[in-house]
């Protein structure tokens, strides 16, 4: 008996929750080429093949979904959302903004359109309709979110009539304000030299956060224990090789708000290199793990049947890749989990590069503290677990640098701002790239930058930032309690 597509579906669902990626990326393309009959369920296609990486079945999938109900404010967020999250900020913006004509008065419409306009570079666009969302009086996490862009995107000054109308709006959501809001005002008050003030505004922020999604210090240094313990060069040399080798990726390490967009961009600058991201594309490549401590890898790596795995892995992430950015060109990827998995990564790509970037933790740190991060790094929460992460990370540093001294390169952040010329052509070199004189204008270059750092590595290089952490420094001994040094 023939399945039919629902039970292709379901058994592709099925696949995904036994962590078998290339079975059920193969019946999600099965679908697709048989434009199956699937109706509403094509929206579940789009999502899940897009979670796989699979960008081309679920660009796909969401425009049949969307096409059922064209005027259905719903899938056109959805629409945006997907495209956004494969990579295509530009169509995500087109796409919105074309709907806008036939669509009611909808914040969550503008929001989306304002963020995919700030990651473009497209700022008074971006303010317009981050406005736009405050216009029309959206419920407080929307009003945190579009209140948060503005503040990104903008420099307040003493007389700014926004303060005020941010300080209204925290006290007409209190106590259940969004952190958001409270990140806005930090921003606000810290651009107008109310240090204090500031501090306390991220703080209740951070407090808020951090409420609703506790980190668990003890598991994640138990693991990075395991990772150091188990994961050396000579651990790793008993796998079974992977003759998955293409250096196309450039894997760009570091601690959020340590100088890896900046990289990022300046090497998206090269002509050989196609673009860059977050990608959380080598989870999705090597989800058949399972975990990536150790006894997770001696599982997989002696079960009968699995001598090709690491090959498999690594084309699967070639595979990926091709997928989001098509066949040519290096990409730079700085998925910030990585520094945790850098042994995996250079044993399934052995040929790839890495560049880790250091900057003063004291200046990290802080810049950490005052990032309201998408992706709710739980950690940046506080000072002291801020501090406790920060330590983990130096170990993970410590530990691969010693295991692999020749595949990274470790660029320390204030001589790369101070001395450009010498770290930019230090970089080409380590990733094999012939140095281009107009990668030096990499503020220039234009494409979508997705991080909070989007603003900045659209500006030439300077050292403003450098130092910046004395200013707050009353406010941070909890940090340099838990991380275990302080600057002098």
């Amino acid at each position: 008996m023939t399945p039919s597509a629902s039970d292709l579906l379901a058994e592709a669902v099925r696949a995904f929750q036994a962590r078998d990626r290339d079975y059920a990326a193969g019946l999600l393309a099965r679908l697709n080429a048989e434009d199956a009959a699937l109706g509403d369920d094509w929206g579940a296609v789009a999502r899940l093949a897009a979670t796989l990486g699979e960008v081309s079945v679920a660009l796909a999938a969401i425009r049949r979904y969307v096409a059922l109900k064209p005027y259905d404010v719903e899938r056109r967020l959805e629409y945006g959302a997907l495209l956004a999250q494969c990579g295509r900020i530009e169509g995500a913006a087109k796409a919105t903004r074309a709907f806008l004509p036939n669509a009611p008065a909808d914040p969550r419409l503008y929001l989306l359109l304002g963020t995919c306009q700030a990651q473009l570079g497209q700022t008074e666009a971006a303010l317009a309709d981050l406005r736009a969302v405050l216009a029309l009086d959206p419920q407080p996490a929307l009003a945190g979110a579009a209140w948060l862009a503005i503040a990104d995107l903008k420099r307040f000054t003493e007389d700014d009539p926004d303060i005020a109308a941010l300080k209204a709006v925290i006290a007409s959501t209190d106590p259940a304000t969004p952190s958001s809001l409270n990140f806005a005002l930090g921003k606000a008050l810290d651009d107008i030299g109310d240090v204090d003030a500031a501090f306390a505004a991220y703080e209740a922020g951070a407090r808020a956060a951090r409420a609703l999604n506790p980190p668990n210090l003890a598991a994640s240094r138990d693991f990075v224990d395991q990772v150091i313990a188990g994961f050396t060069r000579e651990s790793l040399a008993k796998l079974p090789p992977s003759a998955a080798d293409s250096d196309r990726p450039i894997f760009v390490l570091g601690l959020p708000r340590s100088g890896t967009t900046l990289v990022e961009q300046i090497l998206a600058s090269h002509s050989g290199v196609k673009d860059g991201a977050e990608l959380n594309l080598f989870r999705a490549a090597t989800m058949a793990l399972g975990g990536y401590a150790p006894s997770d890898v001696s599982r997989l790596a002696f079960f009968p049947g699995t001598e090709n795995v690491w090959t498999l892995f690594g084309r699967v992430y070639l595979h990926l890749l091709d997928e989001r950015f098509g066949p040519e060109g290096r990409i730079v990827d700085k998925t910030l989990n990585h520094t945790r998995m850098v042994g995996l990564i250079h044993h399934v790509l052995p040929k790839a590069r890495f560049v880790w970037l250091r900057r003063d933790p004291a200046d990290s740190a802080l810049s950490c503290f005052r990032s309201h991060f998408v992706g709710g790094l739980n950690w940046a929460w506080s000072m002291r677990d801020i501090g406790a992460h920060f330590a983990d990370e130096d170990r993970l540093h410590a530990h691969w640098t010693q295991q692999f001294p020749d595949a990274i390169l470790t660029v320390p952040y204030e001589d790369l701002v101070k001395d450009p010329e010498t770290w930019i052509a230090r970089i080409l070199e380590h990733c094999g790239l012939p140095f281009q004189a107009g990668v030096r204008d990499f503020h220039l270059t234009e494409r979508a930058v997705t991080t909070s750092s989007s603003s900045q590595v659209r500006q030439p290089l300077n050292v403003r930032g450098i130092g910046a952490w004395r200013r707050y420094s009353q406010h941070m001994q909890p940090f340099f309690e838990a991380y275990g040094s302080r600057p002098s």
